[in-house]
């Protein structure tokens, strides 16, 4: 994996949010660890219709949303520092559809290294959700 690797509690919490998340009636379309070889660290990219509203001019309520829904699990090893909501029309979400499609409830692991899709590089990503 990355630089910094991801251990697998990481992509189990991540799980364990999504659902969190579908519960609360703000299902992701997009979950994804995407890794940024730049900053050499990973995010837990999150995107869906119901953000993309709370984006444009209300930011902080969107993380608010995933923040409660983060803190209403069991226990969680994940940070508030690694999440990353991002708008479904961006080109990463796009790419990242584009590679993998889930049906909108449905978890996959799916790993992807070194790789250019759509003119993006990809260092390292593992798609949890992509519908």
């Amino acid at each position: 994996m990355g630089e910094s690797a991801l251990v697998d509690s990481g992509v189990l919490d991540a799980v364990e949010l999504i659902k969190k998340l579908d519960e609360n009636g703000r299902p992701p379309t997009l979950a994804a660890w995407y890794y940024y070889d730049d900053a050499d660290e990973w995010r837990l990219l999150l995107a869906s219709p119901e953000l993309d509203q709370l984006l444009v001019k209300q930011e902080s309520v969107a993380y608010k949303a995933v923040i409660e829904a983060l803190n209403s699990l069991p226990r969680s090893s994940l940070a508030f520092s690694q999440l990353k909501i991002i708008g479904t029309a961006s080109p990463l979400a796009g790419s990242l559809r584009f590679l993998v499609k889930t049906s909108s409830a449905g978890i996959v692991r799916a790993h992807f290294t070194n790789m250019t899709l759509n003119g993006l590089f990809i260092k390292e990503v593992i798609i949890l959700r992509s519908a």
